[in-house]
């Protein structure tokens, strides 16, 4: 029963936090000239 709360209280730390740094890395690739949405072109 304790591991169970303990991993239910890492995933409610872990995915906002996982979901916020995947939203900054996203909004950042402009920046070093990368296409964060475009498919690379042949």
């Amino acid at each position: 029963m304790n591991s169970i709360k303990l991993t239910i209280a890492w995933m409610w730390i872990a995915l906002p936090l996982g979901w916020g740094v995947y939203q900054s890395v996203q909004k950042s690739l402009p920046l070093f000239g990368m296409e964060a949405s475009a498919p690379a072109k042949k």
